[in-house]
This record gives structure tokens, C-alpha cells and sequence, in this order.
């Protein structure tokens, strides 16, 4: 298929390719609410909520890499149709992460960074290291699914993603509900999150796919082929940032006049936003495989930028405060002094849709084009927005940490999507339709 060829896709060539994946992003962020919900029924709600939250946080950091695993293999697949030296990538890196986390969870190595460096003590530094003993094996199962995730969506076969992923979230469902009338807390959620996954990785590697047809290579992609690593590596840089941000708002939340409180309140209006921000969450598989000229930019921008801000809207109809606490009340049964700071958080995550739909969309583009450096500087200027604005808000809004928390996040997104927008204009778009004339002369 010639860049061309694309300029005219349609409403409903956007809709049979993509809403797989919306269906994908759901079950995915299903995880969270569910697993919230069940660490919610257990006998010390708050503090196993913490707990996990700081364990699935430092492992979101520890399983990050593996995740860029799936756009690095849908487009070498795409430009060269091979996908060796991805899968050989994909094994070291699983293997030597899945080390790391292993330290961390039956070492001295854990205590060290749960306590000293994250800033979590007592009963929530006990139940993030129980959590960990379960979820260690996660990194290596990430990226055996990212790789053939992505061999999935160079094949167009979304649905047998998303079918997958279905599984993951009913094993996770089952396993986590099973264990409430337990005394395990934390555990709990390690033990269900590392089943599911397990389920789903196991399941992608099975699913047929066909090779696509090879388009005739430019010397951009040429260049992607020849180096994997240096451009893989500034995406690696960008999904580790990204895993890294809760665990950076943690911290901060560590240290709050109330962290416990903080920590779980955060962890819950977490869970609900992203679970609804999930339309969203896939739009870089679209720009990537959809996107080959400016006309097709025009036309998937478009499509993507009216989904995001109906899921906007969709979400500031949610944080209206009787619909809000019906949610937070219904779903989690939580405590007074969690409902209220969760609802007071909740308009602040409404903005996510708008954001993230705005990076995940750009960051695919700039990986169609092979612009990934870019992509690497978009996070780092995040991360450092948050890091500045962490201890300017710390004393004004320290007493409620979820809003905290979740204005930070939108903070950073919000410098993120102005780099991004600027940089598309100015570097990556002129690159675009270069790659377009050169298919297109004789």
C-alpha cells in the first residue's frame, strides 16, 4: 500500500481498525478499578490500597521498557517485515528486568527503595514488599505480549487483541474477588494482576497473524532498521518516564500531613480516570498504521480529536459531585475520609482524555516517521515540569494529596502536549509529506 492510497480513509475504515482497540483499553484499565474494588473489600482497606499502589507503581517503572516492544514490532514489521531482532530485544530485556524486580521483592533491595526512596513506612512498606512477591514476573510476561501485540496490529488483527485481553481482565476479576475474605491485603492484587497477564500473553502469542506486504523502504525507515536500538531506546526512555510519574507523585504524596490517606485516595480516583480515559488509550496504533501522508494526518487527526473531546465531556458530566460520589461510593465502598478527597480530585481527571488522546496520537506519528528522539525529549520535559511543580503545590494543596496527585499529572501532560504540538509543526509533519512524494516519484 502506497502513501497515497490512505488519503481517503474514511469514518469507517477509522472505526473497524480502532474499535478493537478501544475495546482493548477498557479491559486493560479494567485492572485497576477492579483490583481497587476488591482491595477495598478487605479488612484494612486504605492500607492495602497504599501498599499496592507503591508496588504497582515501582513495578509500572520496572515493566515500562518492555512496552515499547509493541510499536517497535508493528513497525519493523510494517517497513521490513521482520521480526527477529525485535523478539531477540524483547527477551533480554525481559529477562534482565524480571532479575531486577525479583531483587526487589526477596531482597534487602526492596526495603531500601520502598523506604528510603519512595518515603513509605510501617504497615505500607509491609504491603507493598507482599505485593511484590507476586508481581516480579511481570516485566518477562510484558514482553512476550507487547511483541506479539504489536505483530497483531501490523496484521490488522485487533481483535484477537482484544479478545486476549478480555481474558486477562475475567482471570483478574476471578482471582482478586476469590481472595477478598482472605488476610492477604496487597497481595491480593499481585496475585491476580501477574495471573491475568499471564493468561494474556499466553493467548497473543497463540493468535494467527499475517505478515503485511513490504512497502518499498525510504532511507528514514532504512535507517530504523539498521540501528533497533537508538530507536528504540528513546522510546524505552519515554514508557519508563511515563510508568514513573506515579511513582514520583507517591513520593510526594509520602509526604503529606496524611499519606496513607493520600496514597489510597489517589490510587482509587487513578483507577476510575484512566478506566474511562481508555477510548483514548490506543490512539498511537492508529497514527502509526494509519497515518502514511499528510492528507491521512488530516483525516485521523480529525477522527481522533472528536473521540478525545467527547470522552472530555463524557468525564465532566461524571465529576458532577452526586454522580461522582455514586461512583466512588458504589463501586468501592469507601470510607468517608477517602470519598471526599477522591471527589474533590475527580473534575481535575477529567482533563486527562483531552491530554493524554493529544500524546498518545502524536507519539504514534512521530514513530511512523522515525522521529523517536523526539518523542524521548517530550517526556523528559514532563517529568521535569512535575518535579518542579511537585514542591510549589505541596504546601497550598497538601491536605487533600489526591487532588494533589492528579493536578501534577495533568501539569506535566499539559507542557507535553504544547512540545509535542510545536514540534509536529516545525520537524515532523515536512517529514511526512517528504515520505509521501518520495513513494510517490517514479
Amino acid at each position: 500500500m502506497t502513501f497515497a492510497s490512505r488519503a481517503s480513509i474514511g469514518p469507517g475504515d477509522f472505526v473497524r481498525f480502532y474499535l478493537p482497540l478501544v475495546a482493548t483499553s477498557y479491559l486493560l484499565t479494567a485492572t485497576n478499578p477492579l483490583l481497587a474494588a476488591a482491595l477495598a473489600r478487605t479488612s484494612d482497606p486504605a492500607t492495602a490500597l497504599a501498599g499496592y499502589g507503591v508496588a504497582f507503581a515501582l513495578m509500572g517503572v520496572l515493566y515500562a521498557p518492555l512496552l515499547v516492544i509493541q510499536q517497535v514490532a508493528a513497525a519493523r514489521l510494517l517497513s521490513v517485515g521482520d521480526l527477529t531482532p525485535v523478539r531477540r530485544l524483547a527477551v533480554v530485556f525481559g529477562l534482565l528486568l524480571t532479575g531486577v524486580a525479583a531483587l526487589v521483592a526477596f531482597t534487602p533491595i526492596g526495603t531500601f527503595v520502598f523506604e528510603r526512596i519512595v518515603g513509605v513506612h510501617d504497615a505500607i512498606l509491609d504491603e507493598a514488599m507482599s505485593a511484590m512477591t507476586a508481581l516480579w514476573p511481570v516485566p518477562a510476561l510484558t514482553g512476550v505480549r507487547a511483541l506479539h501485540q504489536g505483530r497483531l496490529v501490523a496484521g490488522h488483527r485487533t481483535n484477537l487483541i482484544a479478545v486476549a485481553t478480555g481474558a486477562r481482565a475475567a482471570v483478574l476479576a476471578i482471582v482478586a474477588f476469590s481472595l477478598t475474605t482472605t488476610p492477604v491485603g496487597a497481595w491480593l492484587g499481585g496475585v491476580a494482576f501477574t495471573a491475568g497477564l499471564a493468561v494474556e500473553a499466553l493467548l497473543v502469542t497463540l493468535a494467527p497473524a499475517p505478515t503485511p506486504t513490504v512497502p518499498e523502504r525510504s532511507e528514514l525507515e532504512s535507517e530504523g532498521e539498521d540501528r533497533l536500538l537508538s530507536f528504540s531506546t528513546p522510546l524505552m526512555l519515554n514508557v519508563v518516564l511515563w510508568w514513573s510519574t506515579p511513582l514520583i507523585i507517591t513520593s510526594v504524596l509520602a509526604r503529606t500531613p496524611e499519606p496513607d490517606c493520600s496514597i489510597a485516595a489517589f490510587t482509587v480516583v487513578e483507577a476510575v480516570a484512566w478506566f474511562l480515559t481508555a477510548p483514548v488509550g490506543q490512539l498511537q496504533h492508529a497514527s502509526l498504521a494509519l497515518v502514511d501522508c499528510r492528507p491521512a494526518h488530516q483525516r485521523i487527526r480529525l477522527y481522533a480529536g472528536g473521540l478525545a473531546v467527547t470522552v472530555t465531556l463524557f468525564l465532566g458530566v461524571l465529576a458532577i459531585p452526586s454522580i461522582r460520589e455514586a461512583i466512588l461510593w458504589t463501586g468501592f465502598r469507601l470510607d468517608p475520609s477517602l470519598l471526599e478527597p477522591a471527589g474533590l480530585a475527580f473534575p481535575v481527571a477529567a482533563l486527562y482524555p483531552a491530554l493524554y488522546g493529544h500524546r498518545q496520537y502524536y507519539q504514534g506519528l512521530f514513530v511512523r516517521v522515525g522521529c523517536t528522539g523526539l518523542v524521548g525529549r517530550s517526556a523528559v520535559l514532563r517529568i521535569v515540569v512535575i518535579l518542579a511543580a511537585a514542591p510549589l503545590l505541596l504546601g497550598p494543596m497538601g491536605a487533600n494529596g489526591a487532588r494533589l496527585g492528579v493536578t501534577l499529572a495533568v501539569v506535566g501532560l499539559l507542557a507535553e502536549a504544547a512540545f509535542l504540538e510545536v514540534t509536529a509543526r516545525m520537524r515532523v509533519l515536512p517529514l511526512l509529506t517528504l515520505a509521501a512524494q518520495d513513494t510517490q516519484s517514479p
